[in-house]
């Protein structure tokens, strides 16, 4: 299974908050299941992002405590379905960033148990233990 990390607070808003969009200066040919993994670092510029604040006020979450948010784990299964070039003009979320290329996602599926990893950068592949885990939790088999 292909994994992305994305710091936290934004891994919480696509999993609870309905962050259907991840923004990426890059694209990729992959479509499909894709893990979620809450990277390791927290960032507060995301913390103090609008769309972030009302999805965590709407969700009763606290971004004034970072520790209460899983870090170093795949927290979530989505569908990654297309990728938009992203121009000045899209509007194809109201998470999509300018000038960035918007990974679509849906039907997210948050794990009820959090399975610890160490994340990498672009996309990459789960190891085969963590890969069983998370497919276990969604009622995956292969």
């Amino acid at each position: 299974m292909r994994a992305l990390t994305v710091r936290q607070p934004w891994a919480w808003a696509i999993t609870y908050g309905g962050k259907d969009v991840e923004n990426r200066c890059w694209s990729t040919t992959h479509r499909g299941l894709l893990a979620i993994h809450a990277a390791s670092r927290w960032d507060e510029d995301g913390a103090r992002d609008r769309r972030v604040v009302d999805a965590a006020h709407r969700e009763r979450q606290l971004l004034s405590n970072p520790e209460w948010f899983t870090l170093g784990a795949v927290i979530a299964v989505a569908d990654l379905t297309s990728i938009c070039a992203g121009g000045d003009r899209c509007r194809c979320s109201r998470w999509a960033v300018p000038g960035q290329e918007h990974w679509h996602l849906v039907g997210v599926r948050p794990l009820d148990e959090p399975v610890p990893c160490k994340g990498r950068l672009s996309l990459w592949d789960l190891p085969a233990e963590v890969e069983a885990a998370v497919l276990a939790q969604i009622g995956v088999t292969r």
